[in-house]
């Protein structure tokens, strides 16, 4: 694969803060590349750079092999990146068609798209779009009256229409439903498989169902640290960015600590009786003393990831006492509630994974149904 962007070096300095800090970055085309980190890393600077918004005080930006320094944005866009603010910006007086339409329609004037009839390529572009969006049944409908969510997918459709070979979408998710969250995001997964795609996110489970390949953590101007959704937030580094401190369990603990924790996540909510279990079953299992444990409880929130799949975090367990040690803490989680079907199916899952002998599981599972009776 060739690289589509690459930014070597580069640093934006606003009267002496340095937004961007000598980053360095690059993307192969038809990537779909997220970018996180926390409030002030530099990532709005970053597509404001990418897209000629701001002049970088040095360093250079490289599409497709040439360098777009000091290009306006409008150049930069005819070049084929395209961008997708915060808040969605379409036109809220027309309907669902006419906005598509004005993008689609080569004029690119208001008055030609409203009052001329669009041609047959543009009609069969913009039906295209209608369906990539899932806008079908609103195509009618004045964008006012649009949820956010949907709101968010006719942007993406009009940035889409303009073709670009690049689309940077800054916080899709930001205000969403869960189920806006998860249509945005197969939108999003469906166009990369056309596209290369720049996604700045805050939301950890909207970057967990579109980050594909890679994650980018800014972090203070520069790069962090790249890795899969699993290594970054694993990464110590950017634990102690996120939260302001080091973890006090280890990485190995953090993974046996995530696979009970998945335990719960099976149905997609954690009952009372589960969260604490977890936070107090699992503290005093990790905790050095008891001051420790009411410090650890409080820390182990933090870490509660929803949907990690288990095919990722079994494997990493090194001994049969780690894997004995999780199907205690798993078990006892489900069993502290009543177990439905969805925390069933994912336990067998686990108990496959984790391949232990059944005698062991048996008793295991007596000795904690025992407790819970």
């Amino acid at each position: 694969m060739s690289k589509i962007l690459e930014i070597k070096n580069l640093t934006v300095s606003f009267d002496g803060f340095k937004a961007l800090n000598d980053l360095n970055f690059s993307m192969e085309s038809g990537e779909l590349r997220v970018i996180i980190g926390p409030n002030g890393a530099g990532k709005t600077t970053f597509l404001d750079v990418i897209t000629g918004k701001v002049q970088p005080t040095k360093g250079r930006v490289l599409f497709k092999g040439k360098n777009i320094k000091k290009n306006p944005e409008y150049k930069i866009a005819r070049m084929g990146i395209g961008r997708k603010f915060q808040t969605p910006r379409v036109y809220l007086n027309l309907t669902v068609t006419e906005n598509l339409d004005l993008v689609c329609n080569h004029n690119k004037n208001v008055f030609s798209t409203l009052f001329s009839r669009p041609k047959s390529g543009e009609i069969i572009t913009v039906a295209g779009l209608l369906e990539t969006i899932g806008l079908e049944a609103k195509a009618n409908a004045q964008a006012a009256l649009l949820s956010h969510g949907e709101k968010q997918r006719l942007e993406i459709g009009m940035l889409v229409a303009q073709s670009p070979d690049l689309l940077l979408v800054d916080e899709p998710a930001a205000g969403l439903t869960d189920e806006e969250t998860e249509n945005v995001g197969a939108l999003l997964l469906s166009l990369a498989e056309s596209h290369s795609i720049i996604a700045i996110e805050h939301d950890m489970e909207f970057v967990r169902q579109i980050a594909n390949n890679k994650v980018t953590v800014l972090h203070q101007g520069s790069v962090l640290c790249e890795g899969t959704m699993d290594e970054v937030q694993n990464d110590p580094r950017v634990i102690e960015v996120y939260l302001g401190k080091a973890p006090s369990i280890t990485q190995q603990q953090m993974n046996m600590l995530r696979i009970a924790a998945s335990m719960a996540w099976a149905d997609g909510n954690f009952e009372p009786e589960q969260i604490d279990v977890i936070l107090s079953r699992l503290s005093r299992e990790f905790a050095t003393n008891v001051e420790h444990q009411d410090s650890l409880q409080k820390e182990l929130q933090n870490y509660l990831a929803k949907n990690i799949p288990l095919e990722d975090l079994v494997p990493k367990l090194k001994s049969f006492g780690e894997k004995e040690r999780v199907l205690k803490l798993s078990y006892e989680i489900i069993s502290s509630n009543e177990i439905n079907d969805r925390e069933a199916v994912v336990y067998q899952k686990l108990l496959q994974l984790l391949d232990l002998p059944t005698e062991m599981v048996e008793q295991v599972e007596a000795e904690i149904d025992a407790q819970y009776k």
